[in-house]
């Protein structure tokens, strides 16, 4: 607190003269006002009037605060773009487009807009995969990956650059399951349902449960000429020989091609005029397969086999004892039986 009874001293002494001048014969802290002394503002060292924006000198005070001049203000922190010089106790001028600073050389952080280069701020330029630093106007790295990135915080992503696809936030070489690659933006976008796994938005690789893939679509049921394939859901073709199948072979056929049915759940091969129909191949004596067995043997329909007729026959049918002709041994004693014995004369 400064003394009230050293401005009464002073006038006490200027009465009575002519010509006193205020400006230096009142002490610091107080300006002459009306032939007498008067306080400046507490805050001023020195002053041209009382009020608190007409300071012209600062320093420090009695409590050990500084303080610093600035448009006729003693501050106890200097604005942005200032820094407060202890030789002069003013707020004074940081480097061109600086915010921050500790003295008239070095700058802490650059205005917006520009980055901070060996102390210099210069406009700011970084380079793909940077970002700006906002608080000291520095280009620093983003995440591996990126091209883009938050300024708040280098390791979230934006955008990615060429080979990279943005997921979360994050940029990936590959996407997830359940995504696929967009290319044209860089992306990864969700699989539409009902696909579990995509490699495009029309090409599906994998279906959720109680559907089957079939040609990179899923469906609930499979088309005609395929069969669900329930152990890994997808469908399988039939043989080209059949029309429809059930599987699980791609042989068990349901109906033949042409509408015929199959033999033994398998359709034959074999191109028959029109007007008939194929009823299976069987394996003869030879070991070829052929469509009707040879004199005296009959084709066995549960076995696909060329089977012997019975001795008595010359050749049978379905069975090796039901004979559509007989052997000649046969025919021999039937007809010999039917020639009646001579009488013998008496």
């Amino acid at each position: 607190m400064r003394s009230f009874t050293a401005s009464l001293v002073f006038l006490v002494s200027c009465v009575g003269f002519i010509g006193c001048k205020p400006s230096s014969l009142c002490p610091s802290g107080q300006f002459f006002l009306k032939n007498q002394c008067v306080l400046c503002h507490p805050t001023c060292s020195e002053c041209d009037g009382h009020e608190l924006f007409e300071c012209t000198t600062c320093g420090v005070y009695e409590d050990g605060q500084e303080r610093f001049l600035h448009q006729g203000r003693c501050r106890t922190h200097c604005p942005r773009g200032l820094y407060p010089d202890r030789g002069h106790y003013a707020c004074l001028p940081c480097i061109a487009n600086c915010e921050l600073c500790t003295d008239g050389n070095i700058c802490a952080k650059c205005r917006e807009h520009y980055k901070l280069q060996n102390g210099i701020c210069q406009t700011a330029l970084c380079d793909i995969g940077q970002v700006q630093d906002p608080d000291t106007g520095e280009c620093i790295d983003c995440e591996v990956g990126c091209k883009t990135c938050s300024t708040e915080d280098p390791e979230i992503c934006n955008s990615c650059v060429e080979g990279y696809f943005l997921f979360r936030h994050q940029c990936r070489r590959h996407c997830p399951q359940s995504t696929y690659e967009d290319w044209d933006r860089g992306v990864c976008l969700s699989c539409a349902a009902p696909c579990e796994d995509c490699r495009s938005s029309t090409h599906c690789l994998a279906c959720q449960s109680g559907y089957f893939l079939n040609g990179g679509e899923c469906m609930k049921q499979c088309p005609q000429q395929t069969f669900s394939d329930s152990s890994g859901w997808r469908c399988q073709l039939c043989h080209s020989s059949c029309q429809s199948c059930h599987g699980p072979r791609s042989t068990d056929c349901d109906i033949c091609l042409g509408g015929n049915l199959p033999l033994h759940g398998q359709c034959p091969q074999v191109n028959c005029p029109l007007g008939q129909y194929f009823d299976g191949l069987f394996l003869d004596q030879d070991s070829s397969c052929v469509a009707q067995c040879p004199s005296g043997s009959y084709a066995n329909s549960a076995t696909q086999l060329c089977e012997d007729c019975s001795p008595n026959c010359e050749s049978c049918v379905d069975t090796s004892d039901t004979c559509i002709s007989c052997s000649k041994e046969v025919s021999s004693r039937q007809q010999r039986a039917h020639v009646k014995p001579a009488i013998a004369p008496v």
